[in-house]
């Protein structure tokens, strides 16, 4: 069966991780599988997996007005459409809701099967009212729309339930084999360390988390909050970490490659997002054995924490809550190793054996209905 994957880029993201993690799950059971991207190759993060076939279309880009903006997407769905095309797919995959959009219209009237992914709440992220509008249009000609979590197929209450399927992101376990940890700068191994991780967004929320920890820092010198991760946000985080006086005890380390080591050693693992899909960042965390406070934000991490038996859930946008859940745990050793030690459950729940049997079960369930529609034909 060949498979082909389209994804805006291979930046560092949730969505990207998921595609990596399901093409390698899917070469190993002998699937062909293609990639396009609507980038180039150029600044890529993640790395494909040996056996997969990339088409790197280098079709992203700003328009400079709205006549501008008809005319390079209506480019951009014929490029598309010919790259697909080209890889003779069984079944196409779209990740992203503007390339979910694309990817359904480029292939409108082909024949092609589409599954379009959505690792957000379509509720609480807005892409704009012509996007909006555009996806209200093309969603129907989907095959199937997959979401990542209840909370997010909640959100496409508007399209038939034949029309959806929820199939979580897996999660991998992590095995304990770094001999090296690549340190941060500033960061002291000799410390504790409590981390945050994922692009440095309104969506993430880490204007809260370092008004939270401002409130119980000073009772805790021997602890460091390293926050990884990028985004346009980074200079105001610089600034509020240097008006909470944080500076000693806060780290934005960037983006770093293989985050795990780290996670191996953090003592705790904060999230304060205003809203989540899915999140990898949570279940990774839990996967290397981290105790977790998490917001109880619409959708996904109360799909992914047990409260009180893998990990804290706390009221969103609340920093005395959320500041009262570090002090709880930061404070108790005892407690810390209690969640972490029923943490890592995690890859039980959603292991890649589960989800790709989730997968094989939707291609069969396609193939039947193409198989019906085709005989209601004749």
């Amino acid at each position: 069966m060949r498979i082909t994957f389209v994804i805006p880029s291979l930046s560092s993201g949730g969505a990207e991780r998921v595609l990596i993690l399901l093409a390698q799950a899917f070469i190993n059971k002998a699937y062909q599988v293609n990639v396009v991207t609507l980038s180039t190759a150029n600044n890529d993060f993640y790395t494909l997996p040996v056996g997969t076939n990339r088409l790197a279309l280098g079709i992203l880009g700003n328009s400079a007005n709205p006549l501008n903006a008809i005319v390079n997407n209506l480019s951009r769905l014929s490029k598309l459409r010919k790259a697909i095309c080209s890889t003779k797919p069984d079944v196409v995959i779209s990740f992203v809701t503007e390339t979910n959009i694309l990817t359904i219209i480029s292939l409108l009237q082909t024949g092609i099967p589409v599954i379009a992914t959505e690792h957000c709440d379509p509720n609480l992220m807005s892409y704009g009212r012509i996007w909006e509008k555009l996806r209200r249009f093309s969603y129907p000609y989907a095959t199937k729309i997959v979401s990542v979590s209840k909370g997010v197929d909640n959100g496409f209450d508007w399209l038939s339930t034949t029309k959806r399927a929820i199939i979580y992101n897996p999660f991998l376990t992590i095995e304990n084999n770094y001999n090296q940890i690549d340190l941060p700068i500033g960061a002291d191994s000799d410390k504790k360390w409590m981390i945050s991780m994922g692009r440095l967004t309104y969506q993430k929320g880490f204007d809260i988390l370092l008004s939270a920890f401002a409130q119980v820092a000073n009772n805790y010198p021997n602890w460091q909050l390293i926050i990884l991760g990028k985004g346009e946000q980074r200079p105001e985080l610089e600034k509020l970490v240097e008006h909470l006086s944080l500076t000693d005890q806060v780290i934005l380390a960037g983006v770093i490659k293989n985050p795990f080591p780290i996670l191996k050693k953090a003592d705790l693992f904060v999230m304060a997002s205003r809203f989540e899909g899915f999140p990898m960042s949570h279940g990774e965390a839990m996967a290397c054995g981290c105790p977790i406070i998490a917001t109880d934000c619409p959708s996904g991490p109360r799909e992914i924490i047990r409260h009180d038996i893998d990990g804290i859930l706390v009221p969103t946008e609340d920093v005395s809550a959320l500041a009262q859940a570090m002090d709880s745990l930061m404070s108790n050793e005892k407690k810390r190793i209690r969640l972490a030690s029923r943490a890592t459950e995690v890859t039980e729940r959603f292991s890649l054996e589960n989800v790709m049997d989730s997968w094989e079960k939707l291609f069969e369930e396609i193939d039947k209905n193409e198989f019906k529609l085709v005989n209601s034909t004749i």
